[in-house]
C-alpha cells in the first residue's frame, strides 16, 4: 500500500491546521495585521535593517512595505534611523513598545506549540526533531527564502542549538559563492 498519499495529506492537514492557529493567537496580541505582528518580529531578530528586506522577508511590494512601516511608525512601536555604515539609507529599529508587543507574538505563537508539544512522549519529541529539521532545510532554498521561514521565529531559541534554517542557507552560500563569508540570516 502506497501511503505516500496519506501522509502528504495529513502532513497539509497539519500545517494549515497550526499555522491557524498560531494565527488566531497572534491576532489575540491585537496588531492590526498579520503582516504588522511579522514584521514587528522580523526587525526584532534582525534590527538595522532597511524596508527593502523587511519587504523581501514579507513577500510585500516597496510601497505596502513602506506604509506597513508608516502605520507602526505611528503607533510608535517602529523608528526609522540612519544607518551607521550608509547615512543615507534609512533602517529599522523596534521602540520599547515595539519591542514589547514583537515578544508578545512570539509567546502567541510558542503557548500554541507547546499545547502541541507537551502531548507528546519524551521519545516523540527527540523522534520529531529531526524530522522537522530535514524538512526546514529542505525548505529553504537561499538567504530570502530563510528569512520568510523564520519570519516569526523566536531566533534565540534557535541559534544556539544550530537553527537548521540557517545552517542550509549558509550551506546553499558556500555553495554558490566559495570565496565568500558566511552570514547569518
Amino acid at each position: 500500500m502506497n501511503t505516500e498519499p496519506y501522509i502528504n495529506n495529513i502532513l497539509a492537514a497539519f500545517a494549515t491546521t497550526l499555522a491557524s492557529a498560531i494565527d488566531d493567537n497572534i491576532r489575540e496580541v491585537g496588531l492590526r495585521s498579520e503582516s504588522a505582528a511579522t514584521a514587528l518580529v522580523t526587525i526584532h531578530n534582525h534590527p538595522n535593517e532597511s524596508i527593502d528586506v523587511l519587504r523581501r522577508i514579507l513577500n510585500v511590494t516597496h510601497s505596502g512595505a513602506v506604509r506597513l512601516i508608516n502605520g507602526l511608525e505611528k503607533e510608535g512601536l517602529v523608528e526609522r534611523k540612519a544607518s551607521a555604515e550608509d547615512r543615507r539609507a534609512v533602517v529599522l529599529q523596534l521602540t520599547a513598545e515595539g519591542q514589547a508587543r514583537a515578544e508578545q507574538v512570539l509567546h502567541a505563537r510558542e503557548d500554541m506549540t507547546t499545547k502541541l508539544v507537551e502531548n507528546l512522549t519524551v521519545d516523540q519529541r527527540e523522534a520529531l526533531k529531526p524530522v522537522i529539521e530535514a524538512m526546514l532545510k529542505t525548505l529553504t532554498s537561499d538567504k530570502n527564502s530563510a528569512r520568510r521561514n523564520c519570519r516569526l521565529c523566536n531566533e534565540g531559541v534557535c541559534r544556539p542549538q544550530g537553527c537548521p534554517v540557517e545552517t542550509a542557507s549558509q550551506s546553499i552560500q558556500a555553495k554558490e559563492n566559495p570565496a565568500s563569508e558566511l552570514t547569518g540570516l
